[in-house]
């Protein structure tokens, strides 16, 4: 469903036109700059008592001269959509944000129009089940809370709730660790791709099972018992209802996953310099906890070539001691030290020049033309250079890289596993 206006900035007083795909998210606000004078403009949609909609307005109103018929031409036109980008420029009768993203997946599978119609209904599905729980987001914090709290029982009952479980768990240390990943796992669906997890899941238990035990019950001492790995699992579970403060943006960037090199277009929904600037530390956020994770990946790489975890092969000339001394090097660094890596990092995740520009709070925001200009190596006396990305590509990259967060986590689950299913269950004296 569709609705068109014209509506009036409360800035400079001057008429655009816009249309209005409908979403299926029950209140839907929708930003954009004013195409006279950049000003932002909300319309807020609200379909709760549907088939009615509602509208509301801030920084603007409706048009006194709406148009009977199609729009003329005469104003500057829009389409809005929440889970589509936004398209500024000419009004074509029947182009409607659903129909023209159909018309891009149906391109990127070569033409194929059943199989657009599928990828295009599974984004609506995954959308669908985003609106049943995001609203839920502050009580998925609380159970991750519990997670760390003293109160094993409560936790695993208001799990149980959120799960719509009826069967009553067990407090051991295995069975509360499983519940907390199936909250992620159902809290999370619409977010991640499942298959890559899975294949993580399956993969990693019989990588294990093929170490010599000795050696890995020395790496799993080692991380149990300093508390990295505790901290680890903390700091990642702390990203997860952060993922949920993005969810209006990132709706746009899921769409990206049907029409994978397709170029970006400005995304509809909560964007502005506000929303950007909240968001972009978030980015920085889990490429720190990525970095940390690598400690793990580089601890099974080295138990799988050369049989110790604290042993990396030598470069130039000379090679590191320990995880210790790999934990202290930057991110960029750490790639090189992951020699024939079992783990297949995605090459899109590490936009490192922005991570670093972010850091150091070298970056720019154009809320009117949703351009972010970051600078790697800002700071200086002499101007730096500057390089542009629009904002749907930077949600797009927060999107990948929370799901290499997410799989990453896989390993941490995994680890946890092993600990409390074997390494916990022999005598004293053979554990490290």
């Amino acid at each position: 469903m569709n609705t068109c206006m014209t509506i009036t900035c409360g800035t400079c007083e001057q008429d655009t036109d816009c249309r209005i795909g409908y979403s299926n998210r029950l209140i839907q606000p929708i930003e954009f700059s004013c195409p006279h004078c950049h000003s932002q403009l909300e319309i807020i949609l609200d379909i709760s008592d549907a088939p009615r909609a509602k509208f509301s307005f801030n920084g603007c109103e409706p048009s006194m001269h709406q148009a009977n018929g199609p729009f003329s031409g005469a104003n500057p036109f829009v389409d809005l959509h929440l889970d589509f980008p936004v398209k500024f420029g000419e009004y074509v009768q029947g182009g409607t944000p659903w129909f023209s993203s159909l018309a891009q997946v149906e391109e990127a599978t070569g033409g194929d129009r059943r199989k657009a119609f599928e990828m295009s209904q599974f984004h609506s599905d995954r959308l669908h089940a985003l609106n049943q729980l995001y609203p839920k987001s502050e009580e998925l914090k609380r159970i991750i809370n519990l997670y760390h709290g003293k109160n094993k029982q409560l936790f695993q009952r208001r799990a149980a709730e959120y799960l719509e479980e009826d069967e009553e768990q067990s407090l051991l240390p295995q069975d509360l660790n499983a519940t907390l990943y199936r909250v992620i796992a159902k809290a999370f669906f619409p977010f991640v791709v499942h298959e890559h997890g899975r294949e993580i899941s399956e993969k990693l238990p019989r990588m294990l099972f093929a170490l010599d035990r000795a050696a890995l019950d020395s790496f799993i001492d080692e991380i149990f018992s300093s508390g990295f790995i505790d901290a680890l699992q903390r700091d990642c579970l702390k990203i997860y209802p952060k993922i949920f403060d993005a969810e209006l943006p990132l709706r746009p960037a899921l769409f990206l996953d049907l029409i994978k090199g397709e170029e970006s277009e400005i995304v509809a929904g909560r964007v502005s310099s506000s929303d950007f600037y909240s968001f972009k530390d978030l980015y920085k956020d889990i490429l720190e906890v990525i970095g940390r994770q690598l400690v793990l990946v580089s601890g099974i790489n080295n138990l799988l070539h050369r049989g110790d975890a604290n042993s990396f092969r030598t470069i130039d000339g000379g090679a590191l001691s320990s995880l210790q001394k790999f934990s202290e090097k930057t991110l960029s660094d750490k790639f090189k030290y992951l020699d024939d890596c079992w783990y297949d990092f995605s090459q899109h995740v590490f936009n490192l020049g922005l991570r670093n520009a972010v850091a150091h709070n070298n970056v720019l925001y154009n809320q009117s033309t949703q351009v972010i200009t970051y600078f790697p190596d800002g700071g200086r006396l002499d101007n730096a250079q500057g390089e542009d990305l629009a904002f749907l590509d930077f949600m797009r990259l927060l999107l990948i890289s929370f799901r290499e967060m997410h799989n990453l986590h896989h390993v941490i689950k995994s680890l946890y596993y092993y600990k409390f299913l074997i390494y916990d269950q022999r005598p004293a004296h053979e554990q490290s």
